[in-house]
């Protein structure tokens, strides 16, 4: 007997986890790419924010929340750069795509 699969309601894991095209080190060159420390933060020590979505089954990305915030300012950046992303590969369980949330952890440190 074959699971029902609800594509539309998001799962913690999947068989196959989402991944964005080219993998971790791609993903890793578009945020160093696009995201910019805010003009007028203080980066004496490094800030972090960690930021959970969902990646749709159709590769989309949407429900952007932050799990641990740098402060305003750096939130913001982190989710104007996470919604600039391309579609992602979808996560498969039992070989359909599916919608999953993806955690992203970004930390701004000083130059």
């Amino acid at each position: 007997v074959k699971p029902v699969i609800n594509k539309t309601v998001a799962l913690d894991h999947s068989d196959i986890e989402p991944a964005f095209p080219g993998g971790i080190s791609a993903l890793t060159k578009f945020l160093q790419r696009n995201l910019h420390s805010p003009e007028d933060a203080d980066l004496s020590t490094s800030v972090a924010v960690r930021v959970k979505f969902i990646v749709n089954y159709d590769g989309s990305l949407k429900g952007f929340e932050v799990l641990q915030s740098g402060g305003d300012i750096f939130d913001e950046e982190v989710l104007r750069v996470l919604k600039k992303m391309p579609k992602w590969i979808p996560g498969k369980t039992s070989g359909e795509d599916v919608s999953v949330w993806f955690t992203v952890p970004v930390t701004f440190r000083a130059e």
